[in-house]
């Protein structure tokens, strides 16, 4: 079995997983189901090794008794997913991508996890990666038997229409410059738009107008497989703020989840972000774990 660099001499190199490995793979995922939903998603979507439409790889470090202690999804070099057991796993991992000289945009995962990963991947060797901004974040979860019901009108929640497609992309340009501090418009607006876009045409894209077909609320899922959703984008228009459309909205997205069969959803959000906060918890979402999202500077 290969060994590297001297950080970790005697440690089994991490591996490249195939379709060979999916049971065991599947099995480290789901130990930690809220964590690795999106993951296991994208297992069930896409399987275990690359394709001709999708550019990713599933990397994991095992022990010496090929155990599985850390999984790592690369999705086409600018996003990393990261599930590390042990701390000297997230190091080993660090360590291993930046030996490669992998860049990425963004390090999602546990801050367990994450923490030493970038300890490892960040602090050594020439021109090392920096960091743009580091969000720390809580992870959300809820159940069907979780969701505080409440009599009150219903939304105007839906799915959204391609016709909508300016009004929802101009609200996610916003959302993602105040939780990032990037202008997606400035960086690339084209792939962004083809991204918003996509969630549209799948019926992932959720929203509320007003009477006068003012965009109120907007709400995405990033993910949808057996095992759940995970909730992104969550948006409020900065007019509709402090009236209760979050709380209302996010009520019936869930309920409208649930009735589809649903059987979990998930959600993180930055921990500064305190009405936010409010509104999970008093829908019924429980907060499961710490999470960190390293954004890298090009």
């Amino acid at each position: 079995m290969a060994t590297f660099h001297s950080d970790n001499a005697g440690e089994p190199e991490p591996v490249r997983l195939t379709h060979a490995d999916r049971l065991p793979l599947e099995e480290f995922l789901r130990g930690k189901l809220e964590v690795n939903l999106f993951a296991l998603s994208w297992l069930q979507n896409h399987g275990v090794e690359n394709s001709d439409h999708q550019n990713f790889a599933f990397w994991a470090c095992r022990d010496h008794q090929r155990k599985i202690q850390a999984v790592a999804l690369n999705l086409s070099e600018r996003l990393l997913l990261l599930d590390a057991r042990t701390t000297r796993s997230a190091r080993i991992l660090g360590h291993f991508f930046r030996d490669r000289g992998q860049r990425f945009l963004h390090i999602v995962g546990v801050s367990t996890g994450v923490s030493p990963f970038w300890q490892a991947y960040s602090h050594a060797g020439p021109d090392p990666p920096q960091a743009r901004l580091i969000q720390h974040q809580k992870l959300f979860t809820l159940r069907p038997e979780q969701l505080r019901s409440r009599a009150r009108p219903a939304t105007g929640l839906r799915r959204a229409e391609i016709s909508e497609l300016d009004a929802v992309f101009l609200a996610s340009a916003r959302m993602h410059l105040e939780e990032t501090l990037e202008d997606p418009l400035e960086r690339n607006a084209e792939a962004f738009r083809r991204h918003v876009r996509f969630r549209i045409t799948h019926g992932r894209s959720f929203v509320w107008f007003d009477d006068r077909q003012r965009l109120k609320f907007k709400a995405d899922l990033s993910s949808r497989s057996a095992w759940g959703v995970q909730l992104s984008g969550v948006y409020t228009a900065p007019s509709f703020r402090g009236r209760g459309v979050a709380t209302a909205a996010l009520s019936d997205l869930a309920a409208l989840l649930f009735d589809e069969g649903v059987p979990l959803i998930t959600l993180y959000v930055n921990e500064t972000n305190a009405p936010a906060i409010r509104v999970y918890r008093r829908l019924g979402f429980v907060f499961r774990r710490h999470y960190q999202t390293i954004f890298l500077a090009d």
